[in-house]
């Protein structure tokens, strides 16, 4: 018996070429709300840092090195006067719009808020959370101001 009958084979998919920005959101929005489980995991708002590797050159050898730099993690939850956890999930700096009644998930606790989490995060894998995204990315864009053209500077045709 080979190895192949055991296993279930399709037909392969086109893969998608070039920039699409739904999917771009989406990862950035699972990444973003993976951080948020790593901070629950080392305790309430405990010692979880985001290691980014940065290049720099170093200027007496001039040759490149890799710089680890630890940021901090901001919690995305709080706790209200009845000792409820609320959660917001964010997308860059705007807290996203859930529903039209509100944005804000109320949890008795932060071991229900560590269950949520992972489903929350294979729901906007899946899509859901694609309309909330898109209109906060529209906000956030329309926060930067277009660049004023440079005088002396020829255009592109």
């Amino acid at each position: 018996m080979s190895v192949l009958d055991k296993l279930q084979v399709v037909q392969a998919a086109e893969r998608a070429a070039g920039y699409d920005p739904v999917r771009v959101r989406r990862k950035k929005l699972a990444a973003a709300l993976q951080e948020q489980l790593n901070l629950l995991a080392q305790g309430d708002g405990g010692g979880y840092r985001r290691v980014r590797i940065e290049r720099k050159r170093d200027l007496e050898t001039d040759e490149v090195v890799e710089v680890e730099q630890r940021r901090r993690v901001a919690p995305w939850w709080s706790y209200d006067d009845a000792g409820q956890v609320r959660f917001a999930v964010r997308y860059g700096s705007i807290s996203l719009n859930l529903r039209e009644d509100g944005g804000v998930i109320v949890l008795p606790s932060l071991e229900a808020l560590k269950e949520l989490i992972p489903a929350l995060r294979q729901e906007v894998l899946r899509g859901g959370f694609d309309e909330a995204l898109a209109q906060a990315a529209e906000t956030l864009m329309a926060r930067f101001k277009p660049r004023a053209p440079v005088e002396g500077a020829r255009r592109k045709t």
